[in-house]
């Protein structure tokens, strides 16, 4: 075959690869988008590691760009320093990658987990006391009374649940769930008011009656919770920073272990939604809503475009407060209903398991991708890459600019739109 039809062969059959790369993970951003109107959705922070992940990639196709100028120079010796270059880039993608891998890790996303820790919660079955006085927590922190508990103290009481698991995840046979130390002044007491009391490798209610084997699971689960940070929710970080929960589309609020709906001026759709009657607060009778208009009892529109109205209604199964203020109408924040409790927990975290099928993807192409340099590297020692022989590098190079510019999008997919 002819120098050049092989080397045009080689190009047209990674094209057409890289092409099928593409459409792989277009379809799996495809499915994303739709899936993520779903009732539920939770929005995570893309790990700040990747853009360093990011930065490296770039560089490896800066590097090879520069190859592919000093090879037709034949400047055997730059190539090589070029390549070694863009090992240690490739190197350090696939470095930044596993530490943006144990960050989501560590925050509990992980590939299939639920939103709403479904056993162990903190309070369902179990709570701590401290010399006597119950500790509450709210879903992200600790507190004694009102003040919120000393970070020496949660630190004791993440110790004392380890204590308790011994790090394990399941409960079995051999998990002895004895106390090694004194946890004094804190103890465990049940949502009935019951003391447990650790004797060796038995636990007691009140220092008497042995726990059964599934009320033991559910001290398990509840110091297992409490081990890994998840007294509420499977994920790990401060919701409104690490995580958001969107249902129908809106981002809620969070306060203790409660969801709302956020305060908003209210769009022609969202008013034009509104039925009646309702009782205004200041006092003017039964009144409905037609289309944004509001009708008295006696079936007048009425003027809204200045003084203060307030009201509630029901929006589906949320009971709202609508207030009107010179025309403008807000709805204020609003607690979500029962029914939305449901479906939040039962909802597991779809976006972690695309993060993780979709870096994981593309971090095994990048994996080919330095296999493919190492091969350079050793051609390019043995000088035989060269001005003539320039298809390699230039196989290189769209290669790395594929993965690359797929790269790039992804994080600022997951950055910017999700």
């Amino acid at each position: 075959m002819p120098a050049g039809l092989y080397e045009k062969v080689k190009v047209q059959t990674l094209t057409i690869f890289c092409f099928a790369v593409l459409m792989f993970f277009a379809g799996f951003i495809s499915a994303y988008i739709v899936q993520s109107s779903d009732k539920v959705w939770v929005q995570v922070a893309f790990p700040e590691v990747f853009t360093y992940s990011t930065i490296s990639v770039i560089l490896v196709s800066a590097l090879l760009l520069l190859a592919k100028i000093f090879v037709k120079k034949n400047n055997a010796r730059a190539v090589s320093g070029l390549i070694i270059g863009t090992i240690v880039f490739g190197l350090s993608f696939c470095y930044f990658q596993v530490q943006g891998w144990n960050e989501l890790v560590t925050s509990g996303n992980l590939i299939s987990v639920h939103v709403i820790n479904p056993k162990g919660q903190y309070d369902d079955k179990f709570h701590f006391e401290k010399s006597g006085e119950k500790i509450t927590h709210d879903g992200q922190h600790y507190f004694l009374g009102e003040d919120q508990l000393d970070e020496a103290d949660v630190v004791r009481l993440k110790l004392f649940a380890a204590d308790i698991c011994e790090s394990n995840y399941r409960l079995s046979q051999r998990t002895k769930m004895s106390l090694e130390e004194n946890w004094s002044p804190f103890t465990i007491r049940s949502s009935d008011n019951r003391e447990v009391v650790f004797e060796g490798p038995l636990q007691l209610w009140n220092g008497t009656d042995s726990l059964s084997f599934s009320e033991k699971q559910n001290l398990f689960d509840f110091a297992l919770a409490v081990h890994r940070n998840m007294e509420y929710f499977k994920l790990t970080g401060e919701y409104g920073k690490d995580f958001v929960i969107l249902l129908n589309g809106e981002a809620l609020d969070y306060e203790n272990k409660k969801f709302f709906y956020r305060e908003l001026v209210m769009e022609e759709d969202a008013k034009n939604s509104i039925a009646g009657p309702f009782y205004p607060g200041n006092g003017n009778g039964p009144c409905t809503i037609e289309n944004g208009v509001v009708i008295n009892s006696d079936g007048a529109a009425v003027d809204v475009s200045s003084g203060k109205w307030d009201f509630t209604c029901k929006i589906g199964k949320v009971l709202f407060s609508i207030r009107i203020e010179d025309g403008v109408w807000i709805r204020e924040k609003s607690e979500i209903s029962e029914d939305d409790y449901g479906a939040i927990n039962n909802r597991k975290n779809s976006t972690s398991s695309y993060i993780w099928v979709l870096t994981v993807s593309h971090f095994l192409h990048i994996i080919g991708g330095i296999i493919y340099l190492l091969i350079l590297f050793k051609l390019a020692l043995n000088k035989r890459i060269d001005e003539r022989n320039q298809v390699k590098i230039r196989l290189a190079n769209i290669y790395w600019h594929v993965l690359g510019g797929l790269w790039v999008f992804l994080f600022l997919f997951f950055q910017y739109y999700h």
